[in-house]
């Protein structure tokens, strides 16, 4: 691949990594993202090209579109921020995929366009049987979800080649503060996924002929799957806090366990497990308390 690989929202957390992951292996990418976003660690490094643009704006789309190899669609507006303007998010998560497909189709580009959605799209699975699969009815119960909806059917018919990815709660390893209320009932089923398999999820699907034209879940597999107050009490075991400070959601959120055999086959992300996280989240507590 010659032509480089653009990612929308590169210059957060995950787009940086994913072009990290990239450059590593020698192929260009064009990180395309708003002009006040910090960039640094970004600028004039080498096969790094920087477009500063709004994902809504059809004129910068166009120009970041222009003469890709792959497209790594991660700019969106995320909970909470999403909950607060609903004309907003659809503009930035929904208008803005559909900038990107226009552009696609008026450069004849045959580019694949990886679209990250979400597991959320499901809503409350909690009386369904398990596990989730993609031909589970769509439900949201917030604008968010909602807005990945509205994005999935910009995509699908819409003749450009596209992957989706129904994305599951992701774990990251680091010193974090308790979400409030967490986002599942205690006894719910709970699938999250560690953060480097969601990229390997990613970057794989940009890259994979047999991925292109699918639906994925992407969770972390078999030994992810657990009740919401097992991750809960490890979490605070990990950070050494009191679990009564925990607080769950009332009602059931949109957590569940995924049928994930077709996106591992096709993808083969699932590389970390939980008691691999687990490793690393004490080992990084340890390390600060050691300070």
């Amino acid at each position: 691949m010659s032509e480089p690989v653009l990612i929308t929202g590169g210059a957060g957390s995950v787009g940086r990594q994913l072009a990290g992951m990239f450059l590593a292996e020698g192929r260009p990418v064009r990180i395309f993202d708003l002009p006040f976003m910090d960039f640094s660690g970004l600028e004039d490094e080498p096969n790094v090209e920087i477009v500063k643009g709004d994902i809504t704006d059809k004129k910068s789309v166009y120009e970041a579109v222009r003469n890709v190899g792959g497209i790594l669609h991660l700019a969106a507006l995320l909970p909470p921020a999403s909950e607060r303007d609903r004309d907003k998010t659809f503009a930035v998560n929904v208008e803005g995929t559909r900038n990107i497909v226009e552009a696609l189709k008026s450069h004849g580009s045959k580019a694949t366009l990886v679209f990250t959605s979400s597991i959320s799209t499901y809503g409350d699975t909690s009386k369904e049987s398990d596990p989730i699969k993609i031909t589970q009815p769509q439900s949201a119960i917030d604008i968010y979800a909602e807005s990945k909806i509205a994005g999935e059917k910009v995509l699908i018919g819409s003749g450009v080649n596209f992957v989706i990815l129904r994305i599951a709660s992701i774990a990251v390893p680091a010193f974090l503060e308790p979400p409030e209320p967490w986002p599942f009932t205690s006894d719910q089923r709970v699938e999250m996924v560690h953060r480097d398999d969601v990229a390997d999820a990613i970057k794989s699907s940009v890259g994979t002929a047999e991925a292109v034209g699918n639906v994925f879940n992407i969770a972390g597999g078999s030994t992810w799957r657990l009740a919401g107050k097992n991750y809960v009490e490890d979490f605070f075991n990990f950070m050494g806090a009191p679990l009564e400070m925990a607080v769950y959601r009332e009602e059931p959120g949109w957590n569940d366990w995924y049928d994930t055999v077709e996106s591992q086959k096709i993808l083969n992300y699932q590389n970390r497990s939980y008691d691999f996280y687990s490793g690393e989240m004490k080992t990084i507590v340890e390390e600060m308390m050691a300070e």
